[in-house]
């Protein structure tokens, strides 16, 4: 009997504890619970009510990877979301708005609040692929990056200008796809010619022509069937060699035959003939100023 009367002591007795141990693990839990609620509503009261925007896009503007965008074009953009509270500035908006930069092809921002609110942009540039002029004998206007952008020279004077020069309407417009498939016919013609191609007449849709050191090309219509045609150059070129100084085009835009247009007068000739005739009047031109020199002494 005695020993049922232990049993039952301790048998309360560890359904006490437990219940203590439960009631202590409970108010730990709650305690842990307001703590949390609390320092959110903290955090949340800072972020609302503390000052943190920028002020200004001098010091609190960091650029980088600008290499021909000024950070004066940048900080325009981000003048928009100058006194507004950093979690209220969406990064995507930002960054779609400075894209719109035709030399920035990709821009990623980024917000902190410690040390100091500021902005960190990073942007990644456009490459130029060719120099855009409108005609022959005119100054380029333009730069065409390998994503076919055209990047205006006055808004973005720093830029590399390379030696390919495409000529073009005012309107010209080019794809990605577009540089590729030119680059790459460029590329085949300086395969054959073993000389690289020094501009593109875009002028003319189905008179397109090409021109490097040496020849003259009129590709007729930048179709499916170019890159067969420009295939028979290599063909021609050995006949073409001894007339080259006579040569005005190579006509390529025909799928049965490649004409060749000479010109009456040889180039080379007219030109010797041109700079004797300067030379001469020159000659001319000094005498007289010396016979006048003679007279007065």
């Amino acid at each position: 009997m005695m020993q049922a009367d232990r049993r039952k002591q301790w048998i309360k007795s560890r359904r006490k504890q437990r219940n203590q141990a439960r009631n202590a693990r409970l108010r730990r839990q709650f305690m842990r619970y307001v703590t949390l609620v609390g320092l959110l509503y903290l955090g949340g009261s800072a972020v609302v009510r503390l000052p943190w925007a920028i002020d200004n896009t001098e010091s609190q503007l960091t650029v980088r990877g600008n290499y021909v965008t000024s950070r004066h074009q940048i900080a325009e953009k981000v003048e928009s979301v100058v006194g507004k509270q950093l979690f209220k500035v969406n990064p995507k908006a930002l960054e779609n708005s400075i894209a719109q930069l035709p030399a920035v092809k990709h821009a990623f921002v980024r917000r902190y609040a410690f040390p100091e609110p500021h902005i960190l942009v990073e942007v990644l540039e456009e490459f130029p692929w060719a120099t855009y002029v409108p005609e022959p004998g005119k100054l380029p206007e333009s730069v065409i990056s390998q994503s076919g952008r055209v990047i205006p020279l006055k808004d973005f004077p720093g830029i590399m200008r390379p030696p390919l020069r495409v000529y073009g309407p005012a309107a010209l417009k080019m794809t990605a796809a577009d540089v590729t498939q030119w680059a790459s016919w460029c590329n085949y013609i300086s395969q054959q010619t073993k000389m690289p191609v020094e501009s593109i007449d875009l002028r003319h849709p189905h008179d397109i022509r090409v021109q490097n050191v040496a020849l003259q090309l009129k590709l007729g219509s930048p179709d499916t069937s170019l890159t067969r045609r420009l295939g028979r150059l290599s063909s021609v070129l050995a006949a073409v060699d001894p007339m080259k100084t006579n040569l005005e085009y190579i006509d390529l835009g025909l799928d049965n035959n490649i004409p060749m247009k000479l010109a009456k007068i040889d180039p080379r000739k007219e030109a010797a003939k041109k700079a004797a005739e300067e030379a001469e009047k020159k000659r001319a031109s000094e005498n007289e100023q010396l016979a006048g020199r003679e007279q007065t002494l």
